[in-house]
């Protein structure tokens, strides 16, 4: 594989979609989800960025794309509908995102992207990426799909609070060795049972009782 698998922070980060319609629209409810600060080329729009829009979510620019629409993007993202038009346009950015080195993901389209995205299981603070390098983005859906059936949204508030304890021990400057063996005994731990059956008092006391034990 040639893309190395890495988590970019975008926040207030500048970037260019465009395109309006359903795959757009995918993209920037997960752009706007971390904080993108996004600029939407497209003539025609979903009701859900135009909804973005309304908030100030989103800055949409009602036209088609022009050269220099990527000037200052941090990345872009291209998801237009297919045709002979279409493909000049894609090559035409792609080849002026690379001189730029601007990030660049064309959808469908591997061989003029940068980057690629991968299938998300995302449950707030907990993400598992599927990859396939872009050769079955269906299997990577596929594998989605499975995986959103074992980790639920109980994971967001686990690994909240996994970050809160962690968090704790680190600002006591123990060495990393006894840190790293209290790591390993939180997530051993049935912590999680307890935030799975939402037990919040005794999750309470686990916490209370393990910083206790840390610090013997």
């Amino acid at each position: 594989m040639r893309y190395y698998p890495v988590n970019l922070n975008i926040y207030n980060k500048k970037i260019l979609v465009v395109g309006g319609g359903a795959v757009a629209t995918r993209k920037v409810e997960r752009l706007a989800a971390r904080g993108a600060d996004i600029t939407v080329v497209s003539p025609e729009i979903s009701s859900e960025i135009a909804g973005f829009a309304r908030q100030s979510r989103v800055q949409w620019v009602n036209r088609t794309y022009k050269a220099g629409d990527e000037k200052g993007a941090f990345a872009v993202f291209c998801a237009i509908s297919p045709g002979k038009k279409s493909i000049k346009i894609e090559e035409g950015l792609f080849k002026r995102c690379v001189k730029k080195n601007i990030l660049i993901n064309i959808a469908d389209k591997p061989e003029f992207c940068t980057f690629t995205l991968p299938a998300l299981v995302s449950r707030g603070e907990f993400d598992i990426a599927i990859f396939t390098g872009g050769l079955s983005p269906r299997l990577a859906k596929k594998i989605k799909e499975d995986l959103e059936k074992v980790y639920g949204n109980e994971y967001d508030t686990y690994v909240k609070i996994l970050g809160l304890i962690r968090h704790e021990i680190k600002m006591k400057k123990w060495p990393q060795s006894r840190n790293q063996k209290l790591f390993e005994e939180l997530v051993d731990s049935d912590l999680f049972e307890l935030v799975k059956d939402k037990k919040y008092s005794e999750i309470s006391l686990f916490i209370s009782n393990f910083m206790q034990r840390a610090q013997v």
